[in-house]
């Protein structure tokens, strides 16, 4: 059950992401806070390297989901 364990560690990512965006009011002020971009761009990278750990079974059965 080791997928369990790497979907809910993307969602942890996710919902960190989230928070950090949540008193963004437009790109301008995202793009000139470097380290809100920092923050989202590394639970970014989170959630790609996460991704590649699930396994081949449950990509197959989540197809609709463009894995990494």
């Amino acid at each position: 059950m080791k997928d369990k364990k790497y979907i809910e560690r993307i969602i942890l990512y996710i919902l960190k992401i989230n928070r950090y965006m949540e008193s963004v009011t437009d790109e301008e002020s995202f793009a000139f806070n470097s380290e809100k971009v920092d923050a989202v761009i590394l639970n970014l990278e989170q959630i790609g390297e996460t991704a590649k750990k699930i396994s081949i079974i449950t990509r197959n059965i989540h197809s609709d989901i463009e894995w990494v």
